[in-house]
């Protein structure tokens, strides 16, 4: 399951509802103060919060303003696992909009804002009695199809989607009156739906510094928690075996007070909170000299989530079954030397090519948003009236992309051909376009210009020594064609140029 679009609003500087599309590969660009983390924030919000904290909710937004985020999932298996004994298929249970996606809201309300209701927004049944199934108990959907005269031979009367089915088939589908609705999931299905969504980490470019710093826990506390999640049937097995050994202990030891003090007996009753598995395992590193990573300078730590990523990358091109995940980290350029941050740019894309992995980063560097699809790039503007949108992936906004941050995400050009003047063009874009009609591995440069992959510079036979190893320092293939302008045996015009460029 993939995120396919992210909806906000009244989280705070998206007072406004926004709306941004999701890539495998989401890079968000945009001026300081834009927005860029919050989106991430929200997404965070969506997958790992319960509440916001008091400055979540939009400035100007009151109390009685319910702070929306919807992330709406494209590629939804076809079965989940919904009900805790059943799996289900979401287009049967009528829990997809009308694009086929799953789309789910969360809702946070109050003062502190707190997650009170999550929404799905499907094409569902409206009409009476077939409308409000997922909130039924097992009995109650038994009663209902007692009702409306269901027949349940045959039908799995212990697994609630099973009698749902039964409920919804046994009349026309026409008579379901299908609309789109707001179905409230979240005293119904939706900790269960959870489990079907992908894993979220946040990697923030503002860390704090403490002896627990995030900076070089958080990686640990991902890859403790993907691993758990890998294993949790045998997770639920262990923590049913410690349950009932603990709970008959403690049984015991009741029924042996009761027999000095009856009343306190009664009193006690046994009650166990659930497991929290990622508490349980803990790693830390340190070095040679005893001094822990997070108390190593901030490039260092960064250095490790460097390496965390590509590690990562490496887990998942050896396909050791990893459940999807979506890993957003802002700004990757931070503390960094430029060498390091295009090895973490190349592990984030590489991590964006594994069919189970998307990743979303914000940046400022030009170094990096130029090695970056255009299509890719999410450039977040601000009107004057303080309403962000994002800007659509085309030439104007690449203008004013560059205009604002110094960034030119359009990387078309692949050649420069430096020549003596206009005629030399004429006559090379001809040719070319003459042989490249019949010659495959000939381009057609004519086309190229057409095309921005091609860039003419007219430069004056005058200056050809001028040009002479100045663009050595790039790095970058040269090819350098002259003619005589003599006839032999007089010496060609310009023959110490070529020889001072080949030194």
């Amino acid at each position: 399951m993939k995120l396919a679009h992210v909806r906000i609003r009244n989280f705070r500087c998206y007072r406004e509802e926004f709306e941004m599309p999701i890539d495998e590969l989401t890079c968000i660009i945009a001026k300081n103060d834009a927005g860029k983390s919050t989106v991430l924030e929200a997404v965070d919000a969506f997958f790992n919060l319960e509440k916001l904290d008091s400055e979540g909710r939009s400035i100007g937004a009151g109390n009685a303003s319910p702070v929306d985020v919807t992330c709406i999932f494209r590629d939804v298996q076809a079965r989940l696992i919904v009900d805790s004994d059943a799996t289900i298929a979401p287009q049967d249970e009528y829990l997809l909009n009308e694009d086929g996606l799953l789309e789910v809201t969360r809702r946070f309300s109050g003062a502190s804002p707190k997650c009170e209701e999550v929404f799905v927004k499907a094409i569902h049944p409206s009409a009476d009695r077939f409308n409000d199934l997922f909130s039924l108990t097992i009995a109650q959907l038994r009663r209902r199809a007692q009702d409306l005269g269901v027949d349940l031979n045959g039908v799995n009367q212990g697994v609630k989607s099973s009698i749902r089915h039964a409920i919804w088939n046994s009349v026309p589908r026409q008579d379901l009156a299908l609309r789109e609705v707001q179905l409230e999931v979240k005293g119904t299905i939706w900790k269960p739906l959870q489990n079907a969504l992908p894993l979220y980490q946040l990697f923030r470019a503002d860390r704090p510094s403490s002896d627990q710093d995030a900076e070089a826990q958080d990686p640990l506390k991902y890859a403790i928690k993907e691993a758990l999640v890998s294993q949790q049937a045998q997770l639920e097995l262990i923590g049913n075996h410690v349950r009932q050994q603990v709970e008959a202990v403690t049984r015991a030891t009741i029924d042996k007070l009761r027999e000095m003090d009856p009343a306190l007996a009664g009193e006690l009753n046994p009650v166990f909170s659930s497991l929290n598995w990622a508490k349980v395992f803990s790693v830390s590193l340190t070095a040679e000299d005893q001094v822990p990573l997070n108390k190593r300078g901030s490039g260092v730590r960064r250095l490790f989530l460097i390496n965390f990523f590509r590690a990562k990358a490496e887990q998942l091109a050896g396909d050791r079954g990893a459940p999807d995940v979506i890993l957003a980290i802002e700004e990757p350029e931070t503390s960094q030397h430029p060498n390091n941050q295009l090895l973490l740019l190349e592990a984030l894309i590489e991590l964006s090519q594994s069919p189970s992995t998307q990743v979303l980063l914000t940046t400022h560097n030009p170094l990096l948003a130029r090695k970056i699809d255009q299509s890719q790039i999410r450039f977040i503007e601000v009107a004057p009236d303080r309403v962000r949108t994002v800007a659509p992936n085309d030439d104007a906004a690449s203008i004013r992309l560059r205009d604002s941050l110094g960034i030119l995400p359009n990387h078309n050009v692949c050649v420069f051909v430096g020549v003596e003047g206009p005629n030399d063009i004429e006559f090379l874009s001809r040719i070319s376009a003459t042989l490249a009609r019949t010659e495959a591995d000939i381009p057609d440069l004519r086309a190229a210009e057409t095309s921005g992959t091609l860039v003419y510079i007219p430069m004056g036979g005058s200056t050809l020594e001028l040009w002479t190893n100045r663009l050595q320092g790039l790095e970058v293939p040269e090819v350098h064609i002259m003619d005589r302008d003599c006839a032999p045996p007089q010496p060609a015009k310009y023959e110490v140029a070529p020889e001072k460029w080949s030194s």
